[in-house]
């Protein structure tokens, strides 16, 4: 089972990431402060959800290589770029060891705004919005009805803390606040958002 909630989604000009801060093992909360949202390089993002060694492992390996790539090329990785390398590592983590791991890439690229998805054995699909983890199901609901390709980025941010909000209210697994990651054309902004519960 991949505990917590992570989602993503596309608006007119950028992404927006976010993920919670709970770590639960069975009943039992390990942690009310583990983030799960990661800055790649300054137009690629990640939210995450699953075991955190697993994630910060993946995190850490995907950063090393960007900026390889980077300096090697001279150009900057892309959302595709990042996807791709993540779905590799996954991929091979079937054979050696899996990454209890699922996790949305986000960005922007010379085409626009862009959302991956990626599973624990690496499957990849590009979406408008994903969501993954214990609460996927309940942020999916609310971002199916309300989604909309043409959003502003105030839209999007209110609707990824709504989506989140939801699925914290009713999965055991997630809570303690919301990390926001919004990357446009311009640049990024981290964000977090408490959020009260019983």
């Amino acid at each position: 089972m991949v505990l917590a909630t992570a989602l993503g989604l596309k608006f007119d000009k950028g992404v927006v990431l976010a993920a919670d801060r709970r770590v639960s093992y069975s009943s039992f909360i390990l942690s009310k402060s583990a983030r799960k949202v990661f800055l790649i390089n300054d137009r690629v993002g990640v939210s995450t959800a699953g075991l955190p060694g697993d994630f910060q492992e993946l995190i850490d390996i995907v950063k090393y290589n960007v900026v390889m790539y980077e300096l090697e090329n001279d150009r900057v990785a892309t959302p595709t770029n990042v996807a791709k390398l993540l779905s590799i590592l996954l991929y091979q983590g079937r054979f050696s060891g899996i990454y209890y791991a699922e996790i949305i890439v986000g960005g922007m690229d010379g085409e626009g705004p862009r959302i991956f998805v990626l599973d624990p054995a690496g499957g990849l699909m590009e979406e408008s919005f994903a969501a993954v983890g214990t609460g996927a199901q309940i942020a999916t609901g609310i971002l199916e009805r309300n989604f909309k390709e043409s959003m502003s980025e105030e839209e999007a941010v209110e609707l990824a803390e709504r989506a989140m909000r939801e699925a914290i209210s009713r999965d055991a697994l997630s809570g303690d606040g919301i990390d926001i990651l919004v990357i446009t054309g311009r640049g990024n902004r981290l964000e977090f958002i408490p959020v009260r519960t019983a």
